[in-house]
């Protein structure tokens, strides 16, 4: 992991401000190929677990963790919320 992308450092703020609150508004101010490659993963398997992220490991949750500049708890709490709001929608 080369030099960090500067575009990490809007996420904790927007989180306060309230305008990320779940996983997927993360990547409205980072590309998500961005974060893919600087967790070493290929950008079409990134986004498969994107879409499913019980295929991250705690591993790959710490890492964002470190990326974000947030707590690994915050990293949980903003992939939950993405799986209440889908499983809402289904209902």
């Amino acid at each position: 992991m080369g030099n960090r992308d500067t575009r990490y450092d809007l996420i904790e703020p927007m989180m306060s401000q309230g305008k990320i609150v779940s996983f997927t508004d993360v990547f409205k101010y980072i590309k998500k190929t961005v974060v893919a490659i600087d967790l070493g993963k290929k950008v079409d398997r990134f986004t498969v677990m994107m879409h499913d992220p019980k295929k991250f490991s705690v591993g790959d949750i710490y890492k964002m963790s470190d990326l974000f500049k947030i707590s690994p708890r915050q990293v949980f709490e903003l992939i939950a919320n993405e799986y209440l709001q889908k499983h809402e929608q289904r209902e």
